[in-house]
């Protein structure tokens, strides 16, 4: 309370100093930077779980995260520039008390000058042919070497670097000559080397211009957004500024619908193209627009059209939403004809956030299947979809099936709400502790379920992966700590914090409404705990059926980001374990058995070691004889893990032959088939089919049943998954 309240004052005496500048003159641009920078830093202060004094660590922390994320690929910034802003890395803390932005300005000066430098040196360097025959190396990542000591090293860099992508075009037009030569295509045209060369350097001049082009559209607003995120994150990964328009983008990734037409865009030949049109929207309803048209123009209903070729896609799109109920009128190139098309506004939902199921049946025993893409609800009331409610009723739809046991998908869960998260362990566990969150200065909050005995009460299993992150990570954890259910895959991202976003505006008076939108930030106010005290921070959940994963070895995990919380623990939960316990120990021992004799999973081992060595290793030769052999070895050595993307069970790697499953002796059409194959981990028939609910629907909705039966269709290619189908057929 105290804390709040000198909070307050701090804020009430800044904005009563900007104010006192507003009364003297009109509040120029510098003016809100200074109001966004001082109420953001002090606001972090005041409410972050850990706080950072604004001191010379804060100062050095910042600095260091600035140059890394302008720079990392070591392009823009010399020694020399270094050297200038070096004066500045323990002096950040004094500029944020006095609201300067010099370092900042500084920075950005240097790096538009070097960018124009860059684009004109880039242009001349791709408009005459590169030497192939020196022995030269170029190290691509940048972390590994130092900064160029001046603008001659620097050129140098961008000289291998533009020579190196050139060289990669260069070398597939060549090899895709070879191929045509010996299959003796006749419809191929042979060009020389000169003129494959040439053709290179222009696909790349293309590329490079539009990268440029690209970067030359960030304004102001753009850049200083990026140094205030930059601030926000010194004190944890987790804690960010938004600006405007970003803060809706957030909400509807959390709320997995929006506003507008139904259309995903994307920018393809510098034409702000149709990606996708979403089922059921007013984009798909109106059957005039569709994959490929390109939109020109923007108009607002009976408004004035906005030429919109050229634009940021981000600009674009702001154009494009709007609220439901709302006109807008649309000027699309589709094919060779140019039209107008009207469309009405209307809430979109994502249904790619949403839960969905499946019927899994492993040589006669069926399983049940529900992919999680995100812990999702109805943030405003509006109506929106709750993750909690959906898994219920699908769960519920499972159990009409008599599936002998659920599997829960989380594998790329980034989170999501926390009071769907309590609710969704409801449904497995009776009522009980679920989390615990620890607040600075307080006893830990303990979130329970309410429900007083479980709804399903059969075998569980929770999918998860490197990315199953924070709302996930705290569902693993409460089934793994009751042992109600088998934790299966690879250790979790560690996100154990929890965030408020606070509107920055609100801490304004309303005679300085000439300032606002200031945006908002997003500050770590909490972290989670499970229920045996520990936390899930850093370290995740570690599964207890571990199979190989081709993600295992990403460095995307909370532990590998710059400043991430520590580990630490709380006392435990008072809370009862699950009295049917599924043997952990018996069930990860039988699958390491299966899956270290499953050639498929032996690959993805093999696979994931590739890769990982790949990453750590990135000196490529601009040499282009050694570069084909060196790339040719490393396509042929590739072509070993094609087999993991066919249709599971995946029993043998060479000489695959599928058992015929005859669709005539099925009356669903919309059953997927796998036929398993021999090999040495067995014999097996999989059967993938909708729940009887969602046939239903499908039958009544010929979008629907394509959606449905293309998520099904890539169901039978994830050995994950078929392994917890027989993980789940292991548990009594």
């Amino acid at each position: 309370m105290k804390k709040t309240r000198i909070a307050f004052i701090v804020l009430l005496l800044l904005t009563s100093g900007l104010l006192l500048c507003a009364v003297l003159h009109p509040v120029p641009k510098s003016e809100k930077r200074r109001a966004i920078l001082q109420i953001m830093v002090s606001g972090i202060e005041s409410e972050h779980f850990d706080p950072i004094p604004v001191n010379d660590s804060l100062s050095d922390r910042i600095y260091k995260l600035y140059l890394k994320r302008l720079n990392s690929d070591k392009l823009y910034f010399t020694q020399e520039d270094i050297d200038k802003f070096k004066p500045y890395e323990y002096t950040l803390d004094t500029a944020i008390n006095q609201g300067t932005f010099e370092f900042y300005d500084l920075v950005n000066k240097t790096w538009d000058k070097r960018f124009g430098e860059d684009s004109m040196f880039v242009k001349e360097l791709l408009s005459k042919p590169f030497d192939y025959t020196v022995k030269e190396d170029l190290q691509y990542d940048g972390s590994k070497i130092p900064f160029p000591k001046n603008l001659d090293e620097l050129h140098d860099r961008w000289r291998k670097l533009i020579k190196y992508e050139t060289m990669v075009r260069l070398a597939g037009m060549m090899d895709d000559q070879d191929k045509a030569k010996e299959k003796k295509d006749t419809s191929f045209k042979i060009r020389t080397f000169e003129e494959m060369e040439k053709d290179a350097r222009a696909k790349e001049l293309k590329t490079q211009e539009g990268d440029f082009k690209n970067f030359s559209e960030l304004n102001d607003t753009d850049k200083i957004n990026e140094f205030f995120d930059v601030i926000a994150n010194v004190f944890d990964p987790h804690t960010e500024y938004f600006g405007p328009e970003e803060r809706k983008n957030f909400d509807i990734s959390m709320s997995g619908q929006l506003e507008g037409i139904g259309a995903q865009l994307q920018v393809k030949s510098g034409n702000i193209t149709i990606e996708k049109v979403i089922p059921g929207s007013p984009a798909w309803k109106s059957g005039e627009l569709k994959e490929g048209d390109v939109f020109l123009k923007v108009a607002q209903g009976n408004g004035e059209p906005v030429d919109i070729e050229g634009m940021r896609l981000d600009k674009a799109v702001q154009l494009i939403r709007g609220k439901k109920g709302t006109e807008v009128k649309l000027t699309v190139k589709s094919g060779t004809t140019t039209k107008v098309v009207s469309l009405i506004r209307d809430v979109i939902h994502l249904e790619d956030t949403y839960a969905h199921a499946a019927v899994i049946e492993n040589n006669g025993q069926k399983m049940g299947y529900i992919r999680l893409p995100e812990f999702y609800t109805d943030f405003d009331g509006a109506g929106a979809h709750r993750s909690a409610d959906d898994v219920r009723a699908l769960v519920k739809e499972l159990q009409g099936e008599n599936v002998k046991g659920i599997i829960i998908d989380l594998r790329d869960n980034g989170g999501g709400s926390l009071q769907d998260v309590v609710k969704m362990v409801g449904i497995f566990v009776p009522q009980g502790p679920i989390v615990q969150i620890k607040s600075p200065g307080r006893k830990p909050q303990t979130l329970s379920s309410s429900d007083s005995a479980a709804m399903y009460k059969g075998p569980l299993l929770v999918l998860v992966n490197s990315y199953s992150a924070s709302a996930s990570e705290i569902f693993a954890a409460a089934i793994q700590d009751y042992k109600r259910g088998i934790i299966m895959g690879s250790q979790t991202y560690g996100k154990g914090t929890v965030q408020q976003i606070f509107t920055l505006d609100d801490k304004l008076p309303p005679s300085f409404n000439s300032l606002k939108p200031l945006g908002s930030v997003k500050i770590t106010i909490s972290k989670f705990y499970r229920i045996n005290g520990g936390t899930t921070q850093k370290d995740g959940v570690n599964p207890d059926v571990i199979v190989p994963d081709l993600s295992q070895y990403t460095d995307e995990k909370e532990k590998f980001a710059d400043y991430p919380l520590r580990w630490d623990k709380i006392p435990a939960a008072n809370y009862r374990e699950w009295p049917y316990a599924p043997d952990a120990r018996s069930l990860a021992e039988q699958s390491s058995k299966r899956t270290s004799q499953d050639s498929v999973f032996n690959l993805i081992r093999e696979e994931a070691d590739y890769f990982k060595n790949q990453r750590d290793n990135m000196l490529y030769s601009l040499n282009l004889d050694e570069y084909r052999k060196e790339e040719k070895q490393r396509t042929d050595y590739m072509k070993r893990f094609n087999v993991i993307s066919r249709t599971l069970p995946f029993e043998s790697v060479s000489g695959v032959k599928a058992i015929p499953a005859d669709p005539t002796e099925h009356k669903e059409k919309d059953t997927l088939f796998a036929g398993g194959f021999y090999g040495v981990a067995g014999n097996y028939i999989v059967v993938i089919g909708p729940t009887t609910q969602e046939k239903n629907i499908m039958r009544a909705d010929t979008n629907e049943a394509n959606s449905q039966n293309a998520w099904m269709k890539r169901i039978t290619k994830d050995p994950e998954l078929f392994e917890a189908t027989r993980v789940i057929g292991d548990m009594k």
